[in-house]
């Protein structure tokens, strides 16, 4: 048993130890704009992020929230308008061609 949690414990130790060997980020302003950036000492930049989910930038306010909520709703409404004229297209699809005419026979 003791045997098992020893080999268990040294495959963990073998996957993490890379992981683990890694330096931090460190974070970085851009002077002009003043936005945050993340630098890893391998060479990534990645934007940081604020809890909410914006660029960690001075100019970076809640109007560009409510433009992508905006963005976001009339999305929906485009796709449901398109499900729903789907929809009309397939019950037209499935009428007689004498109820589609309005019965002028």
């Amino acid at each position: 048993m003791v045997y098992r949690f020893a080999v268990a414990s040294a495959c963990l130790w073998a996957f993490c130890a890379p992981a683990l060997s890694l330096e931090p980020p460190v974070v970085w302003r851009e002077p002009e704009t003043g936005c945050a950036y993340l630098l890893t000492p391998q060479g990534g930049v990645s934007p940081r992020l604020r809890r909410d989910g914006l660029p960690d930038c001075p100019d970076a306010s809640a109007s560009s929230r409510l433009v992508d909520d905006a963005a976001r709703g009339i999305s929906r409404g485009l796709d449901t308008l398109q499900r729903e004229v789907e929809r009309l297209r397939e019950r037209f699809r499935d009428q007689p061609p004498s109820e589609r005419m309005g019965n002028r026979t």
